[in-house]
């Protein structure tokens, strides 16, 4: 028999010491709960509307993702102390199991972003130069026939056939070649703007794109890591209590 009587008491002690009542534990877990639920609510939000082929929407999602796992995490975390507090709830337990499932995968899907915020980055920028080059080119067809109309009703076909040109009044205010001028002048000033739109010529739009994916994909990258740390913590918590 030990001399000391109290030391074996000590661990038994210090493990109540260190539990959280029944009630404070789940009000910490209903407070993870309502963390990742909040997190979860602005990725919904980015999802609606569903526009699977539109590399905008992708990006969007992909923001609204990072911007809702450090919430996330921090929830995960919260349950993971409630659970570590009051091991004998095994509806917490149960939760956590699925939880746990679940920020493996959160995990992967993270790491899945890094890729595909470089391909729809990418297909965006493409896009929108396509779509800059096709107005100018159309612009350019634009001025040739108006500079080829001999009369009014030509230059009234061309006019109607094209929504950036005024609309032509039913009476002209001034003498054909006089409008005709105008017209022309009107769409070299906006041929040239487009021409020298220094978005257009700069190679900021793709500076700021690599630093943008350069930036989220770190990001991602720390958040995957923890999310995966956190499953192997789950496991080894669980190994832990079945021995």
């Amino acid at each position: 028999m030990s001399d000391h009587p109290w030391r074996q008491n000590t661990p038994v002690e210090g493990r109540h010491q260190n539990r959280l009542n029944p009630p404070a534990a789940r009000s910490l877990a209903i407070g993870g709960l309502v963390l990742m639920a909040a997190s979860l609510n602005s990725l919904v939000f980015a999802l609606l509307p569903l526009q699977l082929t539109s590399p905008d929407w992708l990006l969007r999602v992909i923001n609204a993702l990072l911007a809702s796992s450090l919430q996330l995490l921090l929830g995960i975390l919260v349950l993971l102390v409630a659970r570590m507090f009051h091991g004998r709830d095994l509806k917490l337990a149960k939760r956590l199991d699925w939880i746990e499932k679940g920020a493996r995968w959160w995990g992967i899907l993270l790491l899945l972003s890094i890729p595909l915020q470089i391909y729809a980055g990418t297909t965006s920028i493409e896009q929108q130069e396509a779509n800059e080059n096709k107005n100018i080119m159309q612009m350019r067809q634009t001025l040739s026939l108006i500079k080829t109309a001999d009369d009014e009703s030509q230059l009234r076909r061309v006019a109607a056939g094209n929504p950036s040109l005024p609309t032509l009044p039913p009476q002209l205010d001034a003498a054909f070649p006089v409008v005709k001028d105008r017209m022309v002048a009107n769409l070299n000033t906006k041929l040239n703007a487009a021409l020298n739109d220094p978005s257009r010529r700069n190679p900021q739009r793709w500076q700021s794109f690599f630093a943008d994916a350069i930036r989220n994909g770190i990001q991602a990258g720390l958040l995957a890591t923890a999310f995966f740390r956190i499953t192997k913590y789950h496991e080894k918590a669980q190994k832990r209590s079945r021995s």
